[in-house]
């Protein structure tokens, strides 16, 4: 009951707060950091290295459709599809209004007072992997957005322990917009037998969007989570190099942080010890399983290995790279 009472009180607070920063909060729609990526997949700890950066504040899921509202009138489904080259000036206007602050309430903005001095903001984006080409062939940003791919097994361990995907029944086609995509496959999805395959091919239908796109790495920045953990130094550098901007000092040390949404992180100097977690999850049956919805979908960059396979940009490992010898301390989720 206690907790129940601190959360509103929380929330009546922070709603509070947000209406009075709102009205000042104005923020030139090209220059937001954009961080993609599926949940529980290391976007909260991305997100929060990216807040070194002076003068940026954290802007919360903002496609959590559930919780926010903004998309209601657009159909916005959970994880909406938009093809590369679809004309859509609705929902086009709709981001550059996001971008600008336009969506600043008490679940996307969780510091008002970092909100009132920020000039730009880390937009943190949980279940948008498949609208990433058409957004960024839509919007001219000056710095490409950050796509962060985990492996599909330990994404689905990791929502699974986390409990928030506990009462998941079974995949149900998005009804909106372009949803041909995922309706194509409907047949197939709903056969699964279990919640880990139907999460392992919710992970497939909205990753293998960007993975397959032809501006892969080109209109954004394809970032592996194995090797931003394994080698967080040059994956950082990379992502500024590339934004022709100079890494600031404090991010290497976030780096080595447990991000604020972790309940157990692991810091040791194995960095194979936290990618393998989920082995330790799923016993044989299950893998095989799962190793049956990625052959189904043609997902050729992860497998039994805890490392990407092939096709990794900007990557230092591989299957051949499985063992990890002492590298940086193992992170979080």
């Amino acid at each position: 009951m206690m907790h129940k009472l601190l959360y509103t009180a929380r929330t009546w607070l922070l709603k509070g707060a947000c209406n009075l920063v709102r009205p000042f909060a104005r923020f030139d729609p090209t220059e937001n950091l954009l961080v993609f990526s599926d949940p529980r997949g290391g976007s909260t700890w991305l997100a929060e290295m990216l807040m070194t950066v002076p003068r940026t504040v954290l802007l919360w899921e903002p496609l959590n459709v559930a919780n926010v509202s903004f998309f209601d009138d657009l159909n916005f489904s959970l994880r909406q599809y938009v093809p590369p080259d679809a004309d859509w000036e609705e929902a086009r206007q709709r981001f550059e209004r996001l971008f600008r602050g336009d969506l600043i309430d008490h679940w996307t903005c969780q510091d008002p007072i970092g909100l009132a001095r920020a000039e730009r903001m880390v937009v943190k984006v949980c279940r948008g992997n498949a609208l990433l080409p058409w957004m960024s062939a839509t919007f001219d940003l000056a710095y490409e957005p950050v796509y962060l791919v985990r492996h599909p097994f330990a994404v689905v361990a990791s929502q699974l322990r986390y409990g928030a995907w506990e009462d998941y029944e079974g995949f149900e086609v998005p009804k909106g917009p372009f949803d041909s995509y995922y309706r194509e496959h409907e047949a197939y999805v709903q056969s699964l037998e279990t919640v880990y395959e139907g999460l392992v091919a919710q992970w497939c239908l909205t990753n293998l969007v960007p993975l397959r796109s032809p501006r892969n790495d080109v209109d954004w920045i394809t970032v592996y989570y194995e090797d931003l953990l394994a080698d967080s130094d040059a994956q950082i550098r990379r992502i500024f190099d590339r934004w022709r901007m100079e890494p600031p000092p404090g991010i290497f040390a976030a780096a080595g942080r447990a991000s604020s949404t972790t309940r157990r992180a692991t810091f040791n100097d194995d960095v194979n010890r936290q990618l393998s977690k989920w082995m330790a999850y799923f016993d044989d049956e299950a893998v095989d399983r799962m190793m049956a919805v990625l052959d189904h979908f043609g997902v050729s960059e992860y497998g039994r290995d805890v490392r990407p396979l092939q096709g990794t940009t900007g990557s230092t490992s591989g299957a051949a790279a499985s063992s990890c010898g002492d590298e940086r301390a193992c992170r979080n989720e």
